[in-house]
């Protein structure tokens, strides 16, 4: 099999060092600094605390290898990169690897543009405008050659190639979008066990997807207006718990009416989240390095969830809302000491 992960995050190249111990032909998109200190150095990672491995056998390239025509089309094409990022420019990139046998496997920490295609029921085959305004997504990947993926493990990108997947939990649940069994599916879950995370076929991708994306919601929006980690979040039990529990019940009131089942509870995924107490929320970090905020883009998924359902979510609306205030207050500050210290370095400099 010939696989192209795009995105070279903790996420991408633990997917992608999985991948690798599957078939020789592994490609990496990466840039800058990642895509040089791959190529000479390897990928380094360490995986639960086991000694680190050095992995030099992936093929690391750049969108002007793909341009150029460096790279085939290829069986797995997966995507690791923040959906934000899936602009027009990286679109176009990506269309060479695409055949009519490419299984794509798209983003899936927001609810996926795919999401009603082969859903069955009341909202079967609707396409959700607000995540793909122009349709370039639902043409550049078309649904019947996507493959449902999720997430369900902690990893961190230390430095450019080096890579610590500290805690696993469900690791790499995958699945068709109709729910049925394939070969495909199989291979990508197999593939994807050589990477020591359990990766199951499953018959409900979508529930996977939607409890990720609720948690996640959930946990970051508190962990940005707070800044608390996980293990003070659970020391102000009643406070921080119940507003995760409210925001919970408000999002799957949407798995209510797309008769979407939910395999574990909200009190259950809460108790689960804050046992790992020294654990801080992605978007926390994000925050805290001046990335930008995947809060948003994932709000904007429940949202066109929203309009599909008519449910209305004013508690989750509220959170994000302030969650962007506490964005510009963080940034302004981050400017503010960085010009600082500019003037510092000049008044040492005249003495």
């Amino acid at each position: 099999m010939r696989c192209c992960v795009v995105g070279s995050g903790a996420i991408g190249s633990h997917i992608a060092y999985s991948l690798r111990r599957a078939t020789d032909e592994v490609y990496v998109l990466a840039r800058g600094e990642t895509a040089q200190t791959l190529r000479e150095d390897g990928l380094r990672i360490s995986v639960c605390g086991e000694p680190e491995i050095v992995e030099r056998g992936l093929r690391v390239v750049e969108a002007e290898d793909i341009a150029a025509g460096r790279v085939p089309p290829v069986d797995y094409l997966i995507l690791t990169v923040k959906v934000y990022s899936l602009d027009a420019e990286l679109l176009a990139t990506l269309k060479p690897l695409i055949s009519p046998a490419t299984c794509i496997v798209p983003p899936t920490t927001s609810i996926p543009f795919w999401w009603c295609h082969s859903m069955g029921g009341e909202f079967d085959g609707a396409q959700l405008e607000k995540l793909d305004p122009q349709g370039l997504l639902w043409e550049t990947f078309p649904p019947e050659q996507c493959l449902g993926l999720t997430y369900w493990l902690s990893a961190v990108q230390e430095a450019p190639g080096v890579v610590n997947v500290k805690h696993i939990q469900r690791g790499y649940p995958v699945g068709e979008l109709d729910g049925k069994p394939s070969a495909r599916a199989l291979w990508l879950a197999e593939a994807l066990k050589n990477g020591g995370a359990p990766s199951a076929c499953v018959d409900n991708i979508r529930s996977e997807i939607f409890i990720k994306a609720v948690n996640s919601m959930a946990f970051n929006a508190v962990a940005v207006l707070t800044g608390a980690t996980n293990g003070q979040m659970a020391d102000c039990e009643d406070n921080a718990r119940s507003t995760i529990a409210a925001v919970m019940a408000e999002l799957e009131q949407l798995a209510v009416l797309m008769e979407l089942p939910l395999f574990q509870t909200a009190e259950e995924r809460i108790e689960q989240t804050l046992a790992s107490r020294a654990h801080t929320m992605s978007m926390l970090h994000d925050l805290q390095v001046g990335k930008e905020l995947e809060a948003f883009d994932l709000f904007d998924s429940f949202e066109a969830l929203s309009e599909l359902t008519g449910v209305d979510l004013p508690l989750t609306r509220a959170l994000v809302q302030l969650a962007s205030v506490r964005k510009h207050v963080v940034q302004l500050a981050q400017e503010q000491a960085a010009e600082h210290q500019v003037l510092l370095a000049e008044q040492s400099a005249k003495l």
